[in-house]
């Protein structure tokens, strides 16, 4: 997927110290106020010249016209302190006067105007397009585009919305015989064709580009279960975040669907996306993950799946060879990544629907990937410093 971007992409500003910042406040600023600054700076780093002049368009309409970009500031403020509503956030903004002077306003916007031009920036920031112009500026700073372990997992996020039933249609079809089919009747030509058919369908949806095999999946709210450690099943209802992160936990690739969809319907896709944007060796996926697509895919592209198998009719699968249960064990930056997500950038419920809802988790990834992107920036930083010393 190839978006428009600025002509120079920087992070330094994730970079800057808390120092810098110190002397620009009224009130000594908190650790999580120059958090968000730093954030909200580099996002505005890499927005694109005609993203910023979208963006800081006065809107016309109304007694007070508002630029679109302290509205973006303001959904990214929503996510950084974890509100669930953005009645609270705008309540956050009036009694605190650093985070104004951060976003460049000096009046609180009303929460209905908040929600007329919200649909604005969604029409010109595109989460996924910064997201990727993110991971091409890492890659540039890290000198390198490998990967060595590329771990996939998927994490649920409730919503208050009316899920998506897909009806199930009554298919009437003849009765057929069972058993073996004679050999040069119908039936047998029949067969062949349809399994020629399914073959042809399965090497195409290998080789498609990953955006048409976006399409295939459902991405409104839907209801699913999942068994939690006691053996029972919890129902939930809304969307599902699928992530493919690095060794250092960092999302190189990611796909947002409703809850219903089933992960080894996105393991391909994904590997897909990150393949494009990076290269990977191993690719680590736990017992949802079991699909023969995935590892047809990745035999395709020279890559090795390592999937932890499951148990089948009592019976204990066979264990993973030493090398492959090491590098299995790299597997957990991707479940911490999820973790970091959810208690860091996520309410426990959104209450947006629909594409508003999407829109609000593609920002709250961006947030953590310019999270985890710091941190190693910083840890590469210190590893630099007595060698330059």
């Amino acid at each position: 997927m190839v978006y428009s971007t600025s002509n120079t992409l920087s992070l330094q500003p994730l970079l800057f110290d808390s120092q810098d910042f110190s002397s620009c406040f009224f009130r000594k600023p908190s650790e999580r106020e120059l958090e968000f600054l730093s954030l909200y700076g580099t996002i505005q780093q890499l927005l694109s010249h005609r993203e910023r002049m979208g963006l800081r368009r006065a809107c016309k309409k109304g007694r007070v016209g508002y630029d679109l970009l302290p509205i973006l500031g303001i959904m990214l403020l929503k996510l950084h302190y974890r509100q669930p509503t953005m009645k609270e956030t705008l309540l956050l903004l009036q009694e605190n006067g650093n985070l104004r002077d951060i976003l460049g306003i000096s009046k609180v916007p009303s929460q209905a105007s908040v929600s007329r031009l919200s649909r604005d920036v969604e029409s010109i920031v595109n989460p996924a397009a910064l997201h990727e112009r993110v991971i091409q500026a890492y890659q540039e700073g890290m000198d390198n585009r490998m990967v060595g372990h590329l771990s996939i997992d998927s994490t649920i996020i409730e919503a208050r919305e009316k899920p998506f039933v897909k009806k199930k249609e009554k298919k009437v079809s003849s009765p057929k015989k069972k058993g073996r089919k004679k050999k040069g009747s119908p039936e047998e030509k029949e067969y062949r064709e349809q399994k020629a058919r399914e073959e042809l369908e399965r090497l195409e949806y290998l080789t498609e580009d990953f955006i048409k095999s976006f399409c295939r999946l459902e991405m409104r709210c839907s209801l699913t279960a999942k068994q939690n450690s006691k053996g029972m099943k919890q129902w939930f209802i809304g969307y599902k975040i699928h992530l493919a992160t690095d060794d250092f936990g960092v999302p190189i690739a990611y796909i947002i669907t409703g809850a219903c969809v089933h992960d080894c319907k996105v393991a391909v896709p994904l590997m897909k996306m990150a393949y494009q944007r990076t290269d990977f060796f191993y690719a680590l996926m736990d017992k949802g993950y079991i699909n023969p697509d995935i590892n047809a895919y990745a035999e395709m592209i020279g890559r090795k799946v390592i999937i932890d198998q499951r148990a089948s009719r009592g019976i204990a699968p066979l264990p993973m060879d030493k090398p492959e249960a090491e590098r299995y064990k790299a597997r957990t930056t991707v479940e911490r990544t999820n973790s970091e997500l959810k208690d860091g950038y996520l309410p426990d419920k959104i209450y947006r629907r629909g594409c508003h809802a999407r829109y609000d988790i593609g920002l709250a990834i961006l947030l953590t990937t310019l999270k985890k992107v710091r941190n190693v920036l910083l840890a590469r930083e210190e590893a630099r410093a007595p060698k330059s010393a």
